[in-house]
């Protein structure tokens, strides 16, 4: 029984002193006493391989290398306890959220966040500390009657009342026949006394610098009843260390005054330390100087520096692209290979997806050394989503995350075919507002498309009465076994009968040979790491359950309960990760890292905050609550402020990890473009090496002004670099020598030639929509089409728009939520039905009362909301509210339109007026070349007619959602042709209503809306109606006849509350005035027209071309749906927007009048 110290800075080799010590032992006598040597998890695989290997032992069998709770098991299968059932990680978890729920009402503190998500993993934690540092219940009631004593802070006192109810509760559940993996510890230290197998043995321990009073208890059995304990520590001056507390190795220091001070007690030899001094693992004298000297002030300088770097990177990108090039060079010019390699960081979160992505472009084998979450595996997804659907009634979010797993689909099934079903099957569902009921609900289940309430039929067409037998075909597939499932658990009464239904569930859909196939498949495309997740996840999913029903497999639960424990076990799932294959860089966090044998260390995201760590969470119990802790005489687990003292070894770790070469990088921006501080490390780095080098590494060599040579590392990052530099050459000068070479590779390799190709025809030839050929369009369009006014417009905006509208026919996928052009929709289809009700009825706008008109406006949005939009208007209480608003914005504007028609001579004539084929009024047909036409079809929202001095006047009214005037440059370059096309029909066809020619009156649009008032002062009922019908003043454009203009508002005094128009005290019309002559109107008919066949030449000719727009601020890409179609890109110089300049009324009129050929018959 003695206890023996091997002491040492790092590199001095105190692990291979040990290894050599246990080899020699073995080497002389292979079958003696057994020699335990125990490390930390993540050393014990190399520690293994590391003593398996060596030149004088080729094998170890008295040797075991162990981790404690392995050492545990071992002794508990010799001394007896090891029968109790474990309780996982996952079970523990489950556990800790039941109690939680259960005893929720005593707690004083906890009460409110018990049930919150990521409260359980808090206190998980927390237990497990517990645990480790030998806090038991009766403890921590003590604990708690000592705290009362010395008047500690109540909340204190009501946390540890609350963690002693917890922790009562979890010991009577686990009691004699359960242990947890923490229990293992406890078990261990009681029954070491009884074993033999240690009585004989030799105990070394490597890895660890502090430990937790679990770990002491054990190691102070272990001195009393071993032969004998050898601990290596790193330490530099063993007293020194412990006097100062600001010392790098004053942790270890603690750790071996504490075992000194056990085993006195113990009465355990204590034989003199071995000090190391000898450096036996740096190849240069600048990693030495690092390690002697990184925490010594003042810092004493060295010139050499070349087996040291800094790396200083624009983005986090382009500093994992930096090291991916120098490990391709250490690999490529200085023989090293991939497993002496290794990177160290303190943030996965941020790295870990870039050094998969970015190693795998350099073709570089990596091993990330840390787990990953399960939680997204397709069987622990399709078992959380399957849960969540039934509980959630059937919502789509649950239910398609279910089926996107592809594990409901048939067992051998192609699932391209299937997913290209279930696409179809949730688009239907997302157009439509599927959720519960309305998934058994046939009638909602009808395919037919909406096109709007003028189009409104029950007609389907063959392709929709083919799409919805096969939607409802898939729809019966998947849901099927879910309302087998839902019933099963809804008449469950314990865990056990819901775990069973779920096990059957997941047997009735053959998930298991599922599973099987994902693994082949992987397995097939050579992922051997993707494919041993498939079994892991299948027999942790299965251990899950398990657990589950071994310790609530006879209670009572409902299934909301044990959907909230499972999902707890669920949540914890992680996958093991053993490295697939030897020769791989190994990326590890520095705080877990136990490397050996690494020539070159990489130090990424050495960043301010970082290196040093920040350590802002304290956990359930704070730094001050723990000093408390402390006071009283029980020792937990460090405060933040003394593991920030252990800051300066973890950064010293770092640094002393390798042997040959050195590289430390930070990036000076994150992925926002936020800045990012270098630590303080690299101002120590520089103080200590006066001449080291920074090197700057940026995502883009071409902005670099000295060579970008050593960026040549590889063929596929290289490529987007070579593209770049081709595309700066050709505005700034010639290409480098170098880049020209890898240009000349490029072009001869048999693999890369034809990449090359396709990355530089960009270049070579910009991207431009090509102009169709006759035959397509023919076959898009035909020779002679029918269109729209909206249609021309959109070609005018951008041809490419047009082409992928009206040519590709492309669509965005509808959405069951109601869209600004639907409202539009609505309000028309009101006003049309008021109108003809009005016609019945026998009364005139004019005559409405306001009950009337807004009874009306009420009675037409309840008519027409049962064929609004899939009855959306229906579908909640959120859009009942919004028809109640939108039945308001009706009222409203139905009084000031019978206002309107109050004080105006003009009627309506027509309402909803349709042109084209098969309506009211016939096409308007515009003739194009080689004898082709285009047939214009339309809907007129309002004719309104008045005769005047014994002539026929009309005008046409549009009501918009939006507040729009009539802009004539907008007129003048296509954008806005709608309502003087509507003019030119309803004038050329005027004769059908009126049995006489009419002449155009002008345009008006009114806004359909329930204005807000900002008011400085308080208004009368009626001031306050007389500003609201101010509101309502309609825009547009109308001829400058003033007996017109008087008809149209017969109150007009001055500016006209109603029109556009003003009237001067000698009855001239105002210039403030939206009026032109009849002879300017007459030519904007014209004009209109005219541009009109321009744009149907221009649709039969092909035009495709991305040619947006620009006026004023305005562009064609604002509300494009084809953005990410097109490719445009306004900051390429060869492509830019069809720049639109801005002229007044008078010069497009002028411009207009001179493009016209006058008297042109516009009949």
């Amino acid at each position: 029984m003695s206890l023996r110290l091997i002491t040492g800075r790092a590199g001095v080799g105190k692990s291979q002193y040990m290894r050599r010590e246990v080899a020699d032992a073995s080497k002389s006598n292979p079958l003696g006493s057994p020699i335990f040597f125990v490390v930390p998890d993540q050393m014990s695989f190399s520690t293994e391989s590391a003593l398996s290997t060596t030149q004088e032992v080729k094998g170890i069998i008295r040797t075991q290398v162990t981790t404690f709770k392995r050492l545990a098991w071992r002794v508990l299968q010799e001394t007896g306890g090891i029968s109790r059932q474990e309780i996982s990680g996952f079970g523990y978890r489950m556990l800790i959220r039941r109690l939680l729920e259960e005893h929720k009402e005593e707690f004083s503190l906890f009460k409110q966040a018990a049930n919150k998500r990521g409260f359980t993993d808090q206190m998980e934690m927390l237990l497990k500390e517990f645990t480790r540092y030998c806090l038991d219940c009766d403890t921590l009631h003590s604990l708690e009657e000592s705290l009362k004593q010395v008047d500690a802070p109540r909340t204190l006192q009501d946390k540890a009342h609350d963690l002693s109810v917890l922790l009562r509760a979890l010991e009577e559940r686990l009691g004699t026949a359960y242990i947890d993996s923490e229990g293992y510890y406890a078990l261990l230290s009681k029954q070491i006394h009884q074993s033999e197998l240690i009585a004989e043995a030799d105990i070394y321990v490597d890895g660890f610098v502090t430990m937790t009073t679990r770990e002491y208890e054990i190691l102070g059995e272990l001195m009393k009843h071993a032969k004998r304990v050898t601990i290596a520590l790193p330490l530099n001056n063993e007293i020194e260390d412990l006097m100062d507390d600001q010392s790098l190795f004053h942790g270890a220091a603690k750790t071996a005054e504490r075992l000194k001070e056990m085993a006195h007690e113990g009465s355990v030899a204590i034989e003199p330390s071995v000090h190391l001094n000898e450096n036996k693992r740096f190849m240069n004298s600048e990693i030495q100087h690092l390690e002697e000297n990184l925490h010594t002030y003042p810092a004493p300088a060295i010139d050499n520096h070349e087996h040291v770097h800094v790396i200083e990177a624009d983005s986090r990108r382009a500093e994992v692209h930096a090291v991916a090039r120098h490990i391709r060079c250490l690999v490529r010019d200085e023989q090293m290979r991939y497993q002496d390699i290794a990177v160290l960081y303190r943030q996965p979160e941020v790295y870990d997806e870039l050094l998969e992505t970015t190693f795998a472009q350099y073709d570089i084998p990596v091993f990330i050394n840390r787990k990953k979450a399960m939680l997204h595996h397709p069987l622990v997804e399709l078992s959380r989503s399957v849960f969540e659907s039934i509980l959630n009634d059937y919502q789509y979010e649950s239910m398609f995350r279910a089926i996107k797993t592809d594990l409901i689909f048939p067992l051998q099934a192609n699932k391209q075919i299937w997913r290209e079903r279930a696409d179809r099957l949730e688009n239907f569902v997302i157009s439509q507002g599927i959720y519960g009921d309305r998934w058994t609900d046939e009638k909602r289940w009808l395919v037919k498309k909406y096109r709007g309430l003028e189009f409104h039929t029950k007609a389907q067409t063959d392709e929709e009465r083919a799409l919805q037998e096969d939607i409802t075909a898939v729809r019966d597939c998947m849901l099927a076994p879910l309302q087998t499932f839902a019933h099963k658990i809804k008449n469950s009464e314990t865990g056990k009968e819901v775990a069973q239904a779920l096990f059957e569930f997941v047997e009735e859909l053959y998930i298991f040979d599922k599973i099987q196939i994902l693994k082949d498949d992987e397995n097939e495309h050579g992922h051997l790491l993707l494919a041993t997740e498939h079994d892991q996840a299948w027999s942790q999913w299965v251990d899950v359950l398990d657990q589950f029903v071994l310790m609530f497999g006879d209670e009572k639960l409902t299934p909301k309960e044990c959907f909230r424990l499972l999902e707890e076990g669920f949540d914890t799932l992680e996958f093991s990760r053993i490295p697939p294959s030897l020769d791989q860089v190994t990326v590890a966090t520095v705080d877990l890292s136990r490397l050996s044998n690494i020539r070159a260390a990489f130090v990424i995201g050495v960043n301010d905050g970082v290196f040093p760590k920040r350590i802002d969470q304290e956990g359930l119990l704070s730094d001050t609550e723990r000093e408390w802790f402390m006071q009283i005489g029980f020792e937990l687990a460090p405060t933040s402020k003394m593991r920030l003292m252990d800051e300066t070894y973890m950064a010293y770790r770092a640094v002393t990890t390798a042997s040959d070469k050195l590289f430390i990088s930070y990036a000076v921006a994150d992925e926002e473009g936020k800045a990012l501080l270098p630590s303080t490390y690299i101002k120590r780095l520089q103080k200590l090496m006066p001449n080291i080098e920074v090197e700057l590494a940026v995502i883009d060599p071409a902005v670099l002004k000295e060579s970008a040579k050593h960026y040549i590392q590889h063929p596929r990052p290289t490529m987007q670099f070579l593209a770049t530099k081709i595309k700066q050459a050709r505005t700034e000068g010639q290409l480098e020598e170098e880049w020209l070479a890898v240009a000349s590779y490029y072009e001869n390799d048999p693999y890369w030639q034809s990449v090359f190709k396709r990355v530089m025809r960009p270049l070579s030839n910009p991207v431009k929509a090509q102009r169709l050929n006759p035959d397509t369009t023919n076959a898009l369009y035909g020779d002679s089409f029918t269109s729209s006014v909206s249609r021309v417009e959109k070609y005018y905006s951008c041809p490419f728009a047009h082409f992928a509208t009206y040519g590709l026919q492309l669509e965005e996928r509808s959405e069951y939520r109601l869209e600004a052009p639907a409202i539009g929709d609505l309000f028309h289809a009101a006003l049309k039905w008021i109108a003809d009700e009005t016609k019945r009825l026998g009364i005139s706008w004019a005559q409405l009362s306001t009950t009337q008109a807004w009874e009306l406006a009420r009675q037409a949005v309840e008519e027409i909301s049962p064929h609004f939009v899939h009855q959306i208007l229906m579908s909640s209480k959120r859009y009942y509210y919004i028809q109640r608003k939108l039945v308001q914005i009706l009222q409203r504007t139905m009084t000031t339109l019978r206002d309107h028609a109050s004080v105006s001579s003009f009627v309506p004539i027509a309402i909803e007026a349709g042109f084209g084929p098969g309506e009211e009024l016939p096409t308007l047909e515009i003739p194009l070349k080689n004898g082709n036409a285009m047939k214009l079809r339309g809907r007129i929202d309002r004719v309104d007619a008045a005769v005047i001095d014994d002539k026929q006047f009309i005008r046409i009214v549009d009501y918009k959602s939006s507040a729009k005037g009539l802009d004539l440059n907008d007129v003048y370059f296509g954008i806005s042709l709608q309502m003087l096309t509507y003019l030119d029909v309803a004038a050329t066809n005027s004769a059908i209503w009126l049995g006489e020619e009419a002449d155009p009156a002008g345009v008006l649009y009114v806004h359909v809306h329930n204005p807000m008032l900002k008011l400085a002062k308080e208004l009368s009922d009626m001031d306050i109606e007389e500003e609201v019908f101010k509101k309502y003043k309609m825009r547009g454009l109308l001829i400058d006849d003033a007996a017109v203009l008087n008809e149209m508002d017969t109150e007009i005094v001055g500016a006209s509350k109603v029109i556009p128009a003003r009237i001067n005290k000698d009855g001239s019309i105002s210039k403030t005035s939206k009026v032109v002559s009849p002879q300017d109107m007459a030519n904007l008919r014209s004009f209109v027209r005219t541009k009109h066949q321009q744009a149907g030449d221009g649709m039969l000719a092909g035009d495709t071309r991305v040619f947006p727009y620009r006026m004023k601020g305005k562009t064609a890409c604002d509300y494009c749906n084809y953005r990410s179609v097109c490719q445009f890109d306004p900051t390429d110089p060869e492509q830019d927007y069809r720049k639109l300049a801005v002229s007044t009324p008078e010069e497009i009129t002028q411009r207009i009048n001179e493009e016209v050929t006058p008297n042109v018959d516009t009949d």
